[in-house]
């Protein structure tokens, strides 16, 4: 390279430190190390300056002695030929740590990028990075491989999916971040040691970011557990369930407590009398709900809740025989005893002739959004925040709190009555392409009084927030709802160029002979692109 040039890309530099020059008054003001590095076993002919870098994970270095001479290091960033004779990292927090001591898990030195994304070779954690650092973060769904490094957040008493790390040796020097994703198959997590530390994992999802950081985003799943595969992509085939008819399902499911959950896996066979809905990719898996008995015309005696869909299969048919596999629970509602197993595993035995008629468990059209944090709203940052529904822009004014009267899963959020003033619950801002999409969310009443609701969006620029709300000619246009159904509102509208947006969930002000105020309801937000 000549003299002050810098390459275009960033490259991932292994050696031995020789020598730190960082003082305790740098580290305190800007949280880089400066330092020089060698070839592992060479003779310190050659020397590689790491000019200013951060830590593992783009941090910065809280500790002088975080480097010392003899560590063995990557470093990961652009180079620069400094004045012709001293070859650097570009400075300034712009090249960083990837390891320290890096270790070794028996498939060689992990922290070397490899893989194209594919089930048979995922990308590990270094791949994904290097893609990130050249601009080449790969679209639509990829697989990666990793050690879960760190679990963040796992808690089936309230939430049913997994924040957690994974890094390319099982620490957490150069970890990534994997937002609430599923279990095996797109399956709910159903207990706290679904999965540990030192686990190895192979997900399936899609890359997102989330203030400006890369992650892997909400509803990944994972494909494989130490080689114990989901859906066949590993070496071990899933534990097969115990054998039972429907009547001795129920049985079973009655001995649990209330709301429990069988520490057993049993594999439930009859067939299909009622199939609930439309098929829902809200999970990222195709699911659908259904009753099934012992005979065909049995009735509703167990169901399969968000079951999966085998592949090749477009939806569940009335009158097929099938054995669903996975653990019962005892769901109990106002009093009612349901019960299910829920995310099961479906094989079809025989075809059924349909005819069933679908229930009100609803479906999205289109390619899901999945920047839409939080549709379902089961994760909750407190009773009075619901996770990835506050806007940093000034669109979200309601006070809102956390309510157990849900259309699906454990919670929904009741949005308080505005008074005399219009209040909106409005999702953190998300960056969308040009093109047409549909904002739909289910609301109810909390009382027998008729209310309205406005879905609507927000476009945010230098952080002011313009309002748009579905209309006809200049007439604005409410969604009545009541009581004792959830209503499917929605919203259709259309952006021209690339924009970052709020989606606004409005309880519109108390209006004489209008409107009324009172807590609404709200569940099940899906932003589709059509």
């Amino acid at each position: 390279m000549a003299a002050g040039e810098e390459s275009t890309v960033e490259y991932y530099i292994k050696g031995k430190v020789l020598a730190v020059t960082t003082t305790a008054e740098t580290i305190s003001q800007y949280g880089n190390h400066t330092f020089t590095m060698v070839d592992e076993g060479g003779d310190n002919s050659t020397v590689f300056t790491a000019f200013q870098v951060l830590g593992p994970g783009k941090q910065k270095f809280t500790s002088v002695d975080a480097i010392k001479a003899g560590d063995i290091v990557i470093v990961c960033g652009k180079v620069v030929n400094y004045k012709g004779n001293t070859p650097e990292t570009v400075g300034k927090g712009a090249a960083y740590v990837v390891s320290i001591n890096p270790t070794d898990d028996g498939g060689g030195t992990t922290t070397e990028p490899t893989g194209d994304g594919t089930k048979s070779s995922p990308y590990n954690v270094a791949k994904i990075k290097q893609l990130i650092s050249e601009s080449k973060a790969p679209e639509g769904e990829i697989y990666i491989k990793g050690t879960i490094s760190q679990i963040k957040s796992l808690d089936v008493s309230k939430f049913t999916r997994a924040q957690y790390y994974i890094s390319d040796n099982g620490t957490t020097d150069n970890q990534f971040y994997v937002y609430n994703g599923l279990y095996l198959n797109g399956a709910n997590f159903t207990s706290n040691d679904q999965i540990k530390v030192g686990d190895k994992v192979v997900i399936l999802g899609t890359l997102g970011t989330y203030q400006s950081e890369y992650q892997v985003a909400q509803n990944s799943k994972i494909i494989s557990i130490n080689d114990n595969s989901g859906d066949g992509g590993g070496d071990t085939p899933p534990a097969e369930g115990t054998a039972v008819t429907c009547a001795q399902a129920v049985q079973l499911t009655n001995a649990l407590a209330d709301g429990a959950t069988s520490t057993e896996t049993y594999a439930v066979t009859g067939y299909i009398t009622e199939v609930l809905g439309e098929v829902s990719t809200k999970t990222g898996t195709p699911q659908q709900s259904f009753w099934m008995a012992d005979t065909k015309d049995g009735g509703q005696v167990f169901e399969a809740y968000w079951a999966n869909l085998p592949d090749g299969v477009s939806a569940f048919t009335v009158g097929s025989k099938v054995t669903i596999t996975g653990k019962l629970k005892k769901y109990v509602k106002s009093g009612a005893v349901t019960p299910e197993i829920q995310n099961a595993t479906v094989v079809i035995l025989e075809e059924g002739d349909g005819g069933g008629q679908g229930g009100d468990e609803g479906g999205e059209g289109g390619e899901t959004v999945t920047d839409l944090e939080n549709g379902d709203f089961e994760s909750w940052v407190s009773d009075t925040e619901a996770t990835g529904w506050k806007s940093a822009c000034s669109a979200s004014s309601a006070e809102v709190e956390k309510s157990t009267d849900a259309r699906n899963g454990s919670y929904a959020c009741n949005v308080k009555a505005p008074g005399a003033a219009n209040k909106r619950l409005a999702s953190q801002e998300i960056t969308l392409a040009a093109g047409s999409y549909t904002f739909s969310y289910y609301a109810k009443s909390t009382t027998a009084d008729v209310c309205q609701t406005r879905p609507g969006y927000a476009s945010v620029k230098n952080g002011a927030p313009t309002y748009y709300y579905p209309k006809e000619g200049s007439t604005n246009i409410f969604f009545d709802i009541n009581n004792t159904d959830w209503t499917l509102v929605s919203y259709d509208f259309s952006l021209t160029e690339e924009t970052t947006v709020c989606l606004i969930i409005m309880n519109p002000k108390e209006t004489a002979g209008k409107t009324i105020s009172q807590d609404i309801l709200v569940d099940d937000a899906t932003l589709t692109k059509n």
